[in-house]
């Protein structure tokens, strides 16, 4: 998790802690076409809202990149739209509970995915 962070304060120096709130979601589990799995290889991703800026940014395995924010009621929600304009989404609820979806198209071919976790607020 230290690692995150470090990354965290790299990407985002000026205001990594001015206002900002971060949440660190790990996600053991996820679905696809072919059913429910266990995740192999540790899978975490950061969200951090940039209040004073109104930014929010998402640090994962693949580095990171700037995505939409959505607060409605008790839940808040990413959006991140990639450079192939596939579209990732995640939502966090009052809970802290959270499920990220990928919706990919690769050579023409739908490549759904959904990973289920849960998030430390800081």
């Amino acid at each position: 998790m230290s690692k995150y962070i470090a990354i965290i304060l790299l990407v985002f120096p000026g205001s990594a802690f001015a206002d900002t709130t971060t949440y660190i979601c790990d996600y053991p589990t996820y679905s696809n076409q072919e059913g429910n799995h266990k995740i192999e290889n540790k899978f975490v991703l950061s969200f951090v809202v940039d209040t004073e800026n109104d930014k929010s940014y998402m640090v994962g395995n693949n580095g990171s990149a700037e995505v939409i924010k959505f607060e409605t009621g008790n839940r808040i929600s990413f959006l991140e739209i990639t450079e192939t304009r596939n579209l990732m989404t995640t939502t966090i609820d009052k809970d802290l509970y959270s499920v990220h979806s990928r919706n990919k198209v690769i050579r023409g071919e739908l490549i759904p995915s959904q990973y289920y976790g849960k998030c430390e607020k800081k």
